[in-house]
């Protein structure tokens, strides 16, 4: 073999290892990229999430007060302020759907999906009861479906963490 057939081969034979260790270093850098993606949109659903439960929290129980609990009632005007805050922000996190199904996996965005629900029961309660007459007219029923749900809606958000940290 001559030294010129020696220098083409070892060329191309270093031009296509060159070529693969950039496919390699891309295909790597893509799938963080990914991973970085689908940890940010999580982090943000579940933030909005947890924000949306403390609030409805507090909203649900200054809004029917008991002479047990140490909260100090709202006034309707705030109360239906307040709801209608919660509310706003329900709906941004149902819009985050879109970031979570495109970041994937499928899983991550059907477990929001699901999770998410679990804030329509409890927050359709609290902007009924801001709307009514007066704290004392609140059902006993409306507010055993209340503690209900919000004890399924802290379920829900664990789940959701859970599915979350298992996908990233």
């Amino acid at each position: 073999m001559d030294q010129g057939l020696a220098a083409i081969l070892g060329a191309a034979v270093g031009a296509i290892a060159t070529g693969a260790a950039a496919l390699v270093t891309a295909s790597s850098a893509s799938r963080l990229n990914k991973s970085k993606a689908r940890q940010e949109a999580c982090l943000a659903y579940l933030t909005l999430l947890a924000q949306i439960r403390v609030d409805l929290v507090d909203l649900g129980r200054r809004s029917r007060p008991h002479p047990a609990d140490p909260y100090e009632p709202l006034d309707a005007a705030t109360a239906r302020a307040r709801a209608a805050d919660i509310d706003a922000r329900y709906r941004e996190l149902v819009t985050k759907h879109a970031v979570l199904m495109l970041a994937g996996p499928r899983r991550v965005y059907r477990q929001a999906v699901r999770t998410s629900d679990l804030v329509a029961e409890p927050l359709m309660l609290v902007l009924r009861w801001s709307a009514g007459p007066a704290a004392s007219a609140v059902p006993a029923e409306h507010v055993r479906a209340f503690d209900r749900g919000m004890e399924a809606l802290a379920r829900g958000l664990a789940e959701f963490a859970d599915t979350a940290r298992e996908s990233t």
